[in-house]
């Protein structure tokens, strides 16, 4: 049985769809757009503007992604379990925040390496002998998971193989965040925090962005490539049916592609 229903290949075919019809409507609209680099419009006069909205393409793609992420998990994890872009008012007991803070100074400055187990016990043992003050912080996550059969709690963000310095960090300490209070709420031991890359850029070799790694532990917190859309489909199919759709897409839409993209092209 397939990973990816017809129903959920449909719902993924749409979004590819308004992300391209977005793009190629850009090329009509702005064709003189470039990327202001001087010395590759030197080179690629009449075809850098194309290669700026391809670029953009894959930027705004990015974002689309999320929503793909939702439509497979529901499918496997069941609607009433996946909740995306949530906001949370985070309420712990301040020497939890604190503990969070000391982990995080001590990743900043490169004082440990990260260790998702080691991480996960110290912010148990934390919320296990609270302060009596109470600290909160309004946190968004991406993705919310509930695993109804292992009764097990997931906290996720996406993020491309090479996010900027700050949202590192940033998002490794809203994971932390939502560990403690997924503990703290539901008084199990079942909850994790989890950064998913959605491609590796340097696949078929390792994942190696240091930003990353000074933050994020590989056997732990990080799923990355086929490793994070295998996780959300439950199925070691799960990606390569989706990279098949989007390959699909390609081929029978690549005269509308071409014939939108051509138009930033000067060829005379």
């Amino acid at each position: 049985m397939p990973a990816i229903s017809v129903k959920a290949k449909k719902q993924i075919i749409k979004q590819i769809d308004l992300v391209v019809k977005k793009y190629l409507q850009k090329a009509i609209n702005s064709s003189g757009a470039n990327s202001g680099n001087p010395f590759v419009m030197a080179i690629l006069k009449d075809f850098e503007p194309l290669l700026h909205r391809i670029h953009g393409l894959k930027t705004s793609l990015g974002n689309e992604m999320e929503i793909i992420a939702e439509i497979i998990a529901i499918e496997t994890w069941g609607k009433e379990n996946v909740i995306r872009k949530s906001r949370l008012d985070v309420a712990l007991p301040q020497n939890v925040f604190q503990k969070i803070d000391s982990i995080m100074n001590g990743l900043s400055n490169v004082k440990f390496h990260p260790n998702y187990l080691k991480e996960k016990n110290e912010i148990f043992n934390a919320c296990d002998n609270p302060s009596k003050k109470i600290e909160k912080h309004k946190y968004e996550f991406d993705l919310r998971l509930y695993d109804n059969s292992k009764k097990h709690y997931y906290f996720l963000e996406m993020k491309g193989p090479d996010p900027n310095t700050t949202e590192v960090p940033g998002a490794k300490r809203r994971l932390l965040s939502a560990l403690a209070w997924g503990y703290y709420q539901h008084k199990t031991q079942k909850v994790d925090s989890i950064i998913g890359i959605y491609y590796n850029n340097k696949h078929p070799k390792p994942y190696k962005n240091p930003k990353v790694l000074n933050y994020f532990d590989p056997a732990g917190d990080m799923k990355v490539h086929e490793v994070f859309w295998n996780f959300l489909g439950k199925s070691s199919s799960t990606y390569s049916e989706l990279l098949h759709i989007f390959e699909n897409y390609g081929k029978k839409n690549k005269k509308k592609i071409w014939d939108g993209f051509s138009k930033l092209i000067n060829v005379k």
